[in-house]
């Protein structure tokens, strides 16, 4: 059975949407910072922002093409999705700039951590 989803993100009308739920994000040029409940936050977390959703994009759909055995495949794809959730979750009612900074180093963290057991994963195969 072949997967069809490719992508868990995309950016339409400069929002970006996880799973297809619209988020309070707004990307609307890389050359801009990301917008994050009408607050512009650094060029520096913006890229780093934006590293982490394409790596996930790419650790999901790399994860279900893999050959890893199908408990390994779905305990790391449903890891991948909690993270992808709770940046939707995140950012919903948040405007304090210090907190939305905050949330993206904690995201950020949460991510290097799934990067570990991944790797782990791919050790033990």
């Amino acid at each position: 059975m072949e997967n069809s989803i490719r992508e868990v993100y995309g950016v339409v009308n400069g929002y970006v949407y996880i799973f297809d739920i619209k988020t309070r994000i707004q990307n609307k040029s890389d050359l801009e910072p990301i917008i994050i409940n009408d607050i512009a936050i650094s060029e520096n977390l913006s890229m780093k922002f934006r590293y982490i959703l394409g790596s996930l994009n790419f650790m999901f759909s790399e994860t279900l093409s893999t050959n890893y055995n199908a408990e390994k495949r779905q305990s790391l794809a449903v890891k991948i999705i909690k993270l992808l959730l709770k940046i939707v979750e995140a950012f919903e009612d948040n405007t304090d700039i210090n907190s939305i900074e905050e949330r993206i180093y904690q995201i950020d963290s949460d991510w290097g951590e799934l990067r570990s057991k991944k790797a782990h994963y791919q050790l033990k195969n």
